[in-house]
């Protein structure tokens, strides 16, 4: 796209060449042609702004949220996460403890999560602790605490002593990016389903609150199955998932067709670069960006989808402040999977070249 600066430049030019003479700045024709170019240049912005939302590998926001509806998709809300705390009491009390739904305890730290009880416990006189179940307050993966993160009762309640989780909280997604939209929209094109094969089953899946990758191997448990294979955003689905995309396949399956929905398992990888920094760049905070940008491609990959040391050698490329970078053993090879499972980042490492 043009430059402010080329279309005033080529204005003056074509003046100067017409005329003979090169207009001043400050002169009446030296403004008019400012005023002017400034506003070729925010004519070009908008038309390379329309450009850009017109395919639905460019468009962004509501624009593509418009080529999603062509393709009788809508970007998938958040979900929140979910589990189980456990209040204690010190000592026994006689007379047993009401904790009352909607008591609301948190996650420790910088950034506590809040979660609130979905139902009333009793604790018993003869016990000195209680489960809850639980759900965070706000929808996002944030809510994925892991165990013994959760401690503080921001709601007291009389005579309870301490809260704790001695499982992780899951279940929390937040809500669906522009680039795993897009992924979706354009998978409709090149996977068409046709009501009954592969691409059908997939979608659908998808197409449920929760979930985040999906795989599909007919005829897995003989002739008349198909088998549904679905990651969540720990990739640890839970059975409520698991039930909500069984139950959606089951309303508009085939005849005669038995429908099995199961966790997809994992295959954790370690992966290790060594950046190069360019100057004026510090170590910390590229390296914090190499690591993102290397779980958003983890993000993107499917079940059955072959990892590629080059797709990830890209994101980190083009990472602000990285000069070069190498990846080390033990993964510098594609790594290819079956459908029942998906590719899962364990440890990414980020070392700085000496």
């Amino acid at each position: 796209m043009q430059t402010y600066d080329e279309i005033l430049n080529r204005m003056k030019n074509s003046y100067e060449e017409q005329t003979g003479f090169a207009p001043d700045k400050a002169s009446d024709i030296g403004i008019r042609f400012a005023v002017l170019a400034g506003e070729l240049f925010g004519a070009y912005n908008e038309l390379d702004w329309l450009k850009r939302q017109m395919f639905p590998d460019t468009a962004t926001g509501e624009y593509l949220e418009r080529h999603a509806a062509e393709r009788g998709l809508t970007r998938k809300n958040g979900t929140k996460a979910s589990g189980t705390v456990r209040f204690s009491v010190n000592a026994l009390v006689p007379e047993g403890i009401y904790v009352p739904q909607g008591t609301i305890c948190a996650s420790s730290g910088n950034n506590p999560v809040r979660f609130a009880t979905k139902s009333t416990v009793y604790l018993s006189p003869t016990s000195n602790f209680v489960d809850a179940a639980v759900e965070a307050l706000t929808e996002g993966r944030e809510g994925n605490v892991p165990a013994g993160k959760i401690s503080v009762i921001v709601t007291p309640v009389a005579g309870i002593d301490a809260v704790g989780n001695t499982q992780p909280m899951s279940g929390g997604t937040d809500k669906e990016t522009d680039e795993q939209l897009r992924r979706r929209i354009i998978d409709s094109f090149v996977h068409i389903s046709n009501g009954t094969n592969k691409a059908y089953y997939i979608q659908s899946a998808l197409e449920v609150n929760g979930v985040l990758a999906a795989g599909v191997i007919p005829r897995n448990r003989g002739a008349g199955t198909v088998d549904v294979f679905i990651g969540s955003s720990d990739n640890t689905p839970s059975q409520s998932l698991i039930d909500a995309v069984r139950n959606k396949l089951l309303q508009s399956r085939e005849i005669n067709v038995d429908i099995g929905v199961f966790a997809l398992r994992k295959t954790p990888v370690d992966i290790t670069f060594t950046i190069e920094v360019k100057e004026g760049y510090s170590f910390s905070d590229v390296s914090a960006r190499c690591r993102e940008a290397a779980l958003d491609y983890f993000s993107l990959l499917s079940a059955g989808e072959t990892m590629y040391i080059s797709d990830i050698g890209e994101y980190v490329k083009h990472v602000e402040g990285v000069k070069n970078y190498t990846m080390r053993e033990p993964y510098v090879h594609d790594l290819s999977v079956s459908d029942d499972y998906i590719i899962v980042p364990d440890n990414i490492i980020i070392r700085e070249r000496e």
